[in-house]
C-alpha cells in the first residue's frame, strides 16, 4: 500500500552505500554503512541493534557477508590513515566500536585499518575476501583471520574501476571503466588469466547484474545480455 511502517533519524549525512540485509545467528538485520558509524537495525521495527565507529569520511561500498561474518568497509582515497575493513560476528548488540589501538573485540573478529576500497564493493568467494581498488590494485584476505593471502598488487594494465567484481567457477571478474574485463584466478596468489577487450567505446561504471544464466553489462552507450549458448 505504500504505508510507512517506521522511520529512523540518522546522524550520517550523504553516503552511497546500499543497505544490506544480513541473516545470521537466528535473526535478520538491516546493516547500513555510514560516514560517522555503521549501524544495524531491525528491519521490521527500525530498532537499533548495534553501531560502530571508525569508518572513513566518505562511504560507498556495500556490506557483504558469508556464513561467519558481515564485512563492513570503507576507503575514501583522501583518508590516508583510515580505510578500514571490519569482520563482524553474528549476535552483536550495542556499541561495538573498537578501542583505540585495538583490531578486534568480542563482536569484531578482525579488522584491517587500510584494507578498504573506495568505490568497488568487496566480494566474498570461498575462504577469501577479495578487494578491488579503484586505481587498479587487487588484494585477497583470509575471511577467518583477516591475514592477507597477497597484499595490494597492481593489475598488469593501467585501469580505473568503479564497478564491483563478481565471481563464477573459481574466477573473479573485474570490469574496468574503459571496458576491459580482468579475469583473475580465485587462489592464494594474484594470477590474471586474461584481459577481455571492451565491448564498445562506452564508459563502464555500473556493476554487472546476474539474472539466471544471463550476465547484464551496462555501458554509457549500450546494454548487453551475455549468456552461454
Amino acid at each position: 500500500s505504500g504505508t510507512e511502517h517506521w522511520k529512523v533519524d540518522r546522524q550520517e549525512k550523504t553516503n552511497w552505500s546500499t543497505p544490506f540485509l544480513w541473516s545470521a545467528g537466528g535473526r535478520t538485520e538491516l546493516v547500513t554503512a555510514g560516514k560517522n558509524r555503521a549501524r544495524s537495525y531491525d528491519p521490521a521495527t527500525g530498532k537499533l541493534i548495534w553501531e560502530m565507529g571508525g569508518m572513513s569520511s566518505i562511504v560507498v561500498t556495500t556490506p557483504v557477508a558469508n556464513a561467519d561474518f558481515c564485512f563492513v568497509s570503507s576507503g575514501y582515497v583522501m583518508d590516508q590513515q583510515n580505510r578500514p575493513i571490519f569482520a563482524i560476528r553474528p549476535g552483536a548488540t550495542g556499541d561495538i566500536s573498537l578501542e583505540k589501538g585495538k583490531t578486534s573485540n568480542s563482536h569484531v573478529a578482525w579488522s584491517q585499518r587500510l584494507g578498504g576500497a573506495y568505490m568497488p564493493t568487496p566480494i566474498v568467494y570461498g575462504n577469501r575476501l577479495y578487494v578491488l581498488y579503484d586505481k587498479g590494485f587487487f588484494a585477497a584476505f583470509d575471511t577467518q583471520t583477516g591475514e592477507q593471502f597477497y597484499k595490494r598488487e597492481r593489475l598488469p594494465q593501467v585501469a580505473n574501476f568503479t564497478a564491483s567484481p563478481w565471481a563464477y567457477r573459481d574466477r573473479i571478474f573485474c570490469l574496468a571503466e574503459s571496458g576491459e574485463t580482468f579475469v583473475i584466478e580465485a587462489s592464494d596468489q594474484l594470477k590474471v588469466l586474461s584481459i577481455n577487450p571492451p565491448l564498445d567505446e562506452s564508459l563502464f561504471m555500473a556493476t554487472p547484474a546476474i539474472a539466471g544464466d544471463t550476465l547484464l553489462i551496462r555501458g554509457s552507450k549500450h546494454l548487453y545480455a551475455i549468456r552461454q549458448e
